[in-house]
């Protein structure tokens, strides 16, 4: 457990929120305070998800330690964003065997509890993000250099990390709601050579389809790496291949990513992994109009920018469509990355400001 204090806590916030961010990798919770319709992080505390037993604890826990350095803090409301679907405010995780359950947080911490998908959370933290600050975003500009303007309301968001989560948001009047999704199990869909034998090579294995998530997440990365170990792209004997096959699987896609910069093979794996992505960011795209944004949430697109900046990969390939007023409108869609990984917890803060008060 990390525990984090970002700023004090005064007087001037007029709400203050138990959030969390719940992942497959970490388990995020702080306190976020609102004033004026501004959002502050206030504390943040870390859990490694692999540890918890029992979530509500985790909660219980966060509760503790902001009241160590202030005895008499009130919370006025919790939401807490999960990794998996959402129903009667409980969540099942997707990658973990424990469940968060709203009903119990707020029996157990008297505290109005809302549970939303993590998708859902990172959509309503994207009003909060400043696009100019490049601490918040990096623009993915078009090969010439420019960016095209926001228009309208409708945001979307597409984020690779342990699994792939989809999400989008409206502004309904002078607040936002933000619409659940499970886009990331999609099927996949293939688009030239390397990816069609990807493809066969996973159906081979499952009998089935292989979703997106399969292919555009960690665990995505290194099932790249597998396919084209399997295919001879990468050499068995290859030290860089022997001492990745030596990681565990929770680290193989860092140790590809890392070593990709100076290993061709690697490097055709971060490709192929960034081509991918671009391409169901694009189907996402034409079936939603994201006029006001599309975003990249996740770790690995803030982690390796480089393959996804390089030749203006990412972009070029977001673009591609067969279509001639397709390609057009794509061009219309600003594009950026999300570095700032607190995102999930101001969106949960926005989140109860804005379906709980």
């Amino acid at each position: 457990m990390k525990t984090h204090w970002l700023k004090d806590i005064d007087k001037k916030y007029r709400n203050l929120i138990l959030v969390g961010d719940v992942g497959g990798t970490n388990t995020n919770l702080g306190v976020a305070g609102e004033w004026n319709g501004k959002v502050d992080l206030l504390l943040e505390v870390v859990f490694d998800s692999a540890t918890v037993t029992q979530f509500t604890s985790c909660v219980k826990k966060t509760m503790e330690i902001a009241r160590e350095s202030h005895p008499n803090i009130f919370f006025n409301l919790c939401c807490i964003s999960g990794a998996g679907p959402v129903k009667d405010n409980f969540c099942k995780m997707t990658n973990q065997n424990w469940v968060i359950d709203g009903n119990e947080i707020q029996q157990t911490l008297g505290v109005p509890t809302l549970i939303i998908n993590d998708f859902s959370a990172i959509s309503f933290g994207l009003p909060l993000l400043d696009v100019n600050d490049p601490a918040q975003v990096e623009i993915l500009r078009r090969p010439d250099g420019s960016t095209p303007e926001p228009q309208g309301d409708l945001r979307a968001v597409v984020g690779a990390g342990t699994g792939l989560g989809v999400g989008f948001l409206a502004k309904m009047g002078d607040r936002w709601r933000a619409f659940p999704s499970e886009g990331g199990h999609m099927d996949f869909a293939d688009f030239d050579e390397d990816t069609k034998g990807f493809k066969a090579w996973i159906m081979e294995s499952i009998d089935l389809v292989p979703e997106y998530e399969m292919c555009i997440s960690g665990m995505g990365i290194k099932n790249v790496f597998y396919y084209f170990l399997e295919k001879g792209v990468l050499k068995k004997e290859d030290p860089t291949v022997i001492s990745i096959l030596r990681e565990a699987d929770a680290n193989k896609p860092a140790a590809i990513s890392k070593n990709a910069a100076n290993h061709e093979g690697c490097q055709r794996v971060m490709i192929t992994f960034v081509k991918m992505y671009a391409r169901f960011a694009s189907s996402v795209a034409s079936f939603l109009l994201p006029k006001g944004g599309f975003y990249l949430a996740g770790g690995i697109s803030g982690k390796n920018l480089e393959f996804f900046l390089k030749d203006s990969l990412f972009v070029r390939t977001f673009e591609q469509h067969c279509n001639p007023n397709i390609y057009r409108v794509l061009q219309e869609i600003p594009l950026y990355v999300i570095k700032d990984y607190s995102i999930s917890l101001y969106g949960a803060a926005n989140a109860a400001l804005s379906l709980m008060v």
